[in-house]
């Protein structure tokens, strides 16, 4: 992914980086001034393409706003979280948890 998107902005494409990998990765250097479209929102990928022909950077990220009302981590080894984001398991549930709305209508 970092390789196709480093390409494309050498050649000034524009670009539009779809799926659960930019989704999970988006503070990520090379994904600066690229518009990211989440698996929840794959659907509005066509809206979230001509807003970046309109020059405009698109992060559609509240998931709670969309409706979400679980979030469940799972993986054969979650201590790998976030090592590619120069993070950790920690430091994501934290950072989730601070998103969570205070009326606990969502389960974690």
């Amino acid at each position: 992914m970092d390789t196709l998107i480093i390409n494309g902005k050498s050649a000034k494409n524009l670009l539009v980086a779809a799926g659960c990998v930019p989704q999970g990765s988006k503070d990520l250097k090379e994904l600066e001034g690229v518009s990211v479209v989440g698996v929840q929102q794959i659907d509005r990928v066509v809206e979230v393409v001509e807003e970046a022909f309109k020059g405009h950077e698109v992060r559609v990220r509240n998931i709670i706003a969309n409706g979400v009302k679980k979030i469940w981590i799972s993986s054969e080894d979650t201590r790998a979280y976030g090592r590619n984001i120069g993070a950790n398991l920690l430091i994501i549930l934290k950072a989730i948890v601070v998103e969570l709305p205070s009326d606990r209508s969502m389960m974690f």
